[in-house]
């Protein structure tokens, strides 16, 4: 840990605080903010404490830029330590407050102070100085339950996390790489059950891709001759194909790739029902679960994908992705929409205009591209770009 002081504006999104509290090893944390956003920086404060950082809330009530940077001057500490001003989630008059702060310190003491802001939609911690430029590779780990923990959630379990074996082996792979032989089985699991016969003809040219599968120990069949009937071979087996395999190849993708820091699927977490700082209400309606099909965290950011097979219109799915992801991981998160199904164009144009990133049947057969909207589009590995302390 260096001796430097990080000013940070909290905003709504606490995600930049932690990350680039880490990133600079900054020993002491302030986070400025309006006081009704105080809420928010109560497990931002605990984070940072186990980490053995002195960090503190400075409510900014002030309602002009002057009254509110006397404030802030007055937080400024007395020894002659490096200085470290993020604007990520700054905006008006504490933005304002702190942007002049900031600039004032960097004309007085050059090699003392920077002045930064993290851009999530490139990946890329950019230079506020219009004096100076430099880009820099952020390399900081924020594990999911952290993550989620950061913004008032609670992790319960996950149904896959990293290092764990794929219950059916290449079946997901192979589903998503043969969608056009697998629809009509995938069909007939939607209107079928685990424990009856799955009304598929054999006889239908599938690759090898029911065969594979019965190998993969995901089916079983009724007899060797053309046209016999299949099952799953259990409620698991059935469940994986009703939908789970789209979730277990979203994983099966990101593990292998080893570009994220933590990954899983089926991710259970509780929340509460009121996220407005109203404790009562909170007490009395208690925590509220609910599941993401896929999580993951790369430098910091979070991805967080639905995984839909088997729906009518894609306009509920979607508003119901952006909600969830909303209340789990703030803005910064990287929101995914998956499914077998092609999308036609308005329902692109809608997520487009939503900022959803989507993996329809077109795309799921490429690992790359599935990799690539995972982690936010191309060149995902993530920059900052600052005002460096020159050397001695």
């Amino acid at each position: 840990m260096t001796d430097s002081t990080l000013f940070t504006a909290l905003g709504n999104e606490p995600l930049a605080p932690l990350v680039l509290a880490r990133h600079v090893r900054a020993r002491r944390v302030v986070c400025v903010g309006r006081p009704a956003t105080g809420w928010r920086v109560e497990p931002l404060l605990q984070i940072l404490g186990r980490e053995r950082r002195d960090a503190a809330w400075l409510p900014l009530d002030a309602d002009d830029v002057p009254a509110a940077l006397g404030q802030l001057e007055a937080a400024l500490p007395t020894s002659g330590e490096s200085l470290v001003f993020d604007l990520t989630n700054a905006y008006g008059v504490v933005g304002f407050a702190l942007y002049e702060l900031a600039r004032r310190h960097e004309r007085e003491q050059p090699t003392r102070s920077r002045l930064i802001r993290v851009d999530w939609s490139d990946h890329l911690v950019r230079s506020v100085s219009p004096d100076r430029a430099h880009a820099v590779a952020l390399d900081v780990r924020v594990p999911l339950g952290e993550f989620l923990e950061l913004h008032g959630k609670r992790l319960l379990g996950v149904e896959r996390s990293r290092g764990s074996r794929a219950a059916y082996g290449e079946a997901a792979y192979r589903i998503a790489r043969s969608l056009s032989a697998a629809r009509p089985l995938l069909e007939a699991v939607h209107h079928g059950a685990w424990n009856r016969p799955l009304r598929v003809d054999r006889r239908h040219p599938d690759g090898g891709l029911v065969d594979a599968l019965i190998a993969d120990g995901v089916l079983r069949s009724g007899g060797r001759e053309a046209g016999s009937t299949l099952l799953a071979t259990d409620v698991q087996a059935f469940q994986f194909l009703h939908g789970r395999w789209l979730e277990e190849y979203l994983f099966e993708v990101a593990e292998a790739s080893g570009r994220f820091d933590d990954c899983a699927s089926g991710v259970r977490f509780s929340w509460s029902d009121a996220e407005d700082g109203d404790r009562p209400r909170r007490a009395e309606h208690g925590p509220v679960a609910n599941e993401i099909d896929f999580a993951g965290t790369a430098t910091g950011r979070a991805t967080v994908a639905s995984c839909k097979t088997g729906f009518r219109e894609a306009a509920a799915p979607l508003y119901e992705l952006l909600t969830l992801a909303e209340r789990a991981a703030g803005r910064s998160v990287v929101s995914v929409f998956a499914t077998n199904d092609t999308l036609d164009r308005s329902d692109r144009h809608r997520a487009s205009a939503l900022g959803v990133r989507v993996l329809d049947a077109g795309r799921l057969a490429d690992p790359a591209r599935v990799l690539e909207a995972l982690l936010g589009g191309e060149g995902a590995g993530a920059r900052i770009r600052t005002s460096p302390i020159p050397g001695p």
